[in-house]
């Protein structure tokens, strides 16, 4: 199923703990289905073994009486979306979520769900329209991150030039013509005639932008007040944003190649460099917070001090390093635990998230290098 925040806020809220997590690679394709399934039934033998050490109270078999079916379902292995499959599980229920990045498989058992990897995946979300634009045509598209889903245009939308202008307005008067394609799909047309026609093609191929421009600015994009992001040739684009009245249409965000010929699962692939730039961005404006935050002495990185934070509900926005982990749990209490068999089990870093998301604050996985302190977690703080 497609990831939101509530997804987790659900999990989270949920007290009939403990969970299993289960990162798995999905199988590009059938031949790799038997070493899938293999890798998940020793996963569910590692997990059947944590709960012993962890959590004696617990019913092994009511715990993982239900994962059983997943090592023999074909179809819930190459149905999967995403390159990897999150299963979060305890003792009534399983939810299974699809990543739109490949993870190490893994399987942990702790008070709380795992949900490092879906906040990750969900960083990588934002709403947007892609206008896929031609010469003489263009389709749209509401994404959501990486993923994409095709609008279907009204009756009265300009589909084409053709449509939009009329066969008479198509050529700017009598004129034959000659097609050919480039490297990238896109259709070039020379014209050629009794008279030199190239100027009124420029101007009927402008009064379509125009119209194209007009049709998603006023039905989606203002209405909705989608970021819209235009993939085409760069003579495309150049020409497009010359006539936009588009307030939302992104600068910097942009494809410059031809849709000509792309299928959704092409589309998406382009759109990936793209989510990464915008996600940078977004990272360049909250690492100034930070620095902004630690003057006003609204940031920290200690951890004990972050842990304090959590339960308070003070971290307005939690930086944390990708694949960390720190000894320690918060008790029922609320205090930190670090000698306990149980503590010295856990990562301390899946509690300090969850208490910072159940707060509703932001929590943001970085690389190293990414990240606003050479410490492996910061916060922004609210007070």
């Amino acid at each position: 199923m497609r990831i939101n925040k509530n997804d987790v806020y659900e999990l989270l809220s949920s007290e009939n703990g403990p969970f299993i997590t289960m990162v798995v690679t999905n199988p590009a394709d059938l031949k790799e289905i038997q070493h899938t399934k293999i890798t998940f039934k020793n996963l569910v033998r590692e997990a059947k073994e944590k709960p012993t050490k962890l959590f004696p109270e617990i019913d092994q078999d009511s715990y993982l009486s239900r994962w059983g079916i997943y090592g023999d379902d074909n179809s819930f292995w190459l149905n999967g979306k995403g390159h990897s499959a999150v299963l979060i599980g305890n003792k009534d229920q399983i939810e299974t979520f699809q990543l739109s990045d490949e993870y190490p498989n893994q399987v942990s058992v702790s008070r709380q769900p795992n949900v490092l990897p879906i906040i990750k995946e969900l960083q990588m979300k934002f709403e947007y329209l892609l206008v896929a634009l031609n010469q003489t045509s263009f389709k749209l598209y509401r994404g959501d991150g990486y993923e994409l889903e095709e609008i279907h245009l009204d009756d009265d939308a300009p589909r084409t030039l053709k449509e939009a202008l009329g066969d008479n307005e198509l050529v700017g008067g009598e004129v034959t013509f000659r097609a050919a394609s480039n490297h990238a799909g896109d259709v070039a047309v020379a014209y050629h005639g009794h008279n030199e026609k190239s100027q009124e093609v420029t101007n009927d191929q402008i009064n379509y932008y125009q119209m194209v421009d007009q049709y998603v600015t006023n039905n989606y994009a203002h209405p909705e007040g989608l970021m819209t992001i235009v993939y085409a040739l760069p003579e495309n684009q150049a020409r497009f944003r010359q006539v936009s009245k588009n307030k939302n249409l992104s600068t910097h965000l942009r494809i410059e190649e031809s849709p000509n010929g792309s299928g959704i699962d092409q589309l998406e692939t382009k759109m990936r460099p793209v989510a990464h730039k915008w996600f940078e961005q977004i990272m360049a404006v909250q690492k100034q917070r930070y620095e902004t935050a630690k003057d006003r002495n609204k940031a920290t990185s200690d951890m004990r001090e972050l842990v304090r934070c959590a339960v308070a509900g003070q971290i307005d926005t939690l930086f944390v390093r990708n694949d960390t982990t720190v000894i320690g749990l918060i008790d029922e209490e609320g205090k930190l635990e670090t000698d306990s068999p149980a503590a010295q089990a856990n990562n301390l870093i899946n509690d300090v998230v969850d208490k910072t998301l159940q707060n509703r604050g932001r929590v943001v996985l970085l690389d190293a290098e990414e990240m606003p302190t050479e410490k492996i977690s910061a916060a922004i703080l609210r007070y």
